[in-house]
């Protein structure tokens, strides 16, 4: 008995070989064709135009709601800007910044506090504990904020993660920010967008 079933097995492997074959290829063929629509498909994405520079103004002395648009295409140069300001700074008058953008990549001068996937008015107060300060060296990075972004594999963009961070900025006061966009008009990657309440008395309250 073993010597007539063992060449039916093999009859049965041999004849599900072909099936698998054509379910792995048309599986790829699938996945090319959802790449193909994808990159035909128009580029979308919330746009920003920079916000200009101009002289740079007295400290804040109230709590602030602002959003701002930071140019930072430039593959090299960092752009600065400072909280107490309400400002985009420019070297050489760089030593009060609080966060440094360069591309896609953000640290902080101090440190950062991730408050995860929740509403921006629910974040009312900054947390007594659990920032990261930023790490430089050859490869500068702030573990907490670095990966504000998603990346989408069919849009092929970068989207907000819908996180909120705290800052604790040099003079130990504290903003919450939200990441909003990193496109300037035309869809052009590096205008990197976000929306912020600054407590410029020290005050953990955001109200």
């Amino acid at each position: 008995m073993p010597a007539l079933l063992h060449p039916m097995r093999n009859e049965r492997g041999i004849a599900a070989a072909p099936i698998l074959l054509f379910t792995g290829f048309g599986l790829f063929v699938v996945v090319i064709g959802l790449v193909l629509v994808s990159s035909m498909k128009p580029r979308e994405a919330l746009v920003f135009e920079p916000t200009p520079i101009g002289p740079t103004p007295a400290p804040v002395q109230t709590l602030l709601h602002d959003t701002v648009t930071i140019d930072s295409q430039e593959q090299t140069a960092w752009r600065f800007f400072d909280f107490d300001r309400a400002s985009i700074v420019l070297p050489p008058d760089t030593a009060g910044w609080d966060l440094a953008i360069r591309r896609f990549a953000v640290i902080a001068a101090d440190a950062v506090a991730d408050m995860g996937p929740v509403a921006f008015d629910e974040v009312t107060e900054a947390p007594a504990a659990g920032f990261v300060e930023t790490s430089f060296g050859r490869d500068t990075i702030n573990a907490a904020i670095d990966r504000w972004y998603s990346y989408s594999m069919v849009s092929h963009l970068l989207e907000p993660n819908g996180h909120v961070y705290v800052v604790r900025t040099r003079e130990s006061r504290f903003a919450k920010l939200e990441f909003l966009s990193y496109y300037c008009p035309g869809v052009v990657g590096g205008c990197l967008t976000f929306r912020y309440v600054y407590q410029p008395s020290g005050e953990r309250r955001f109200e």
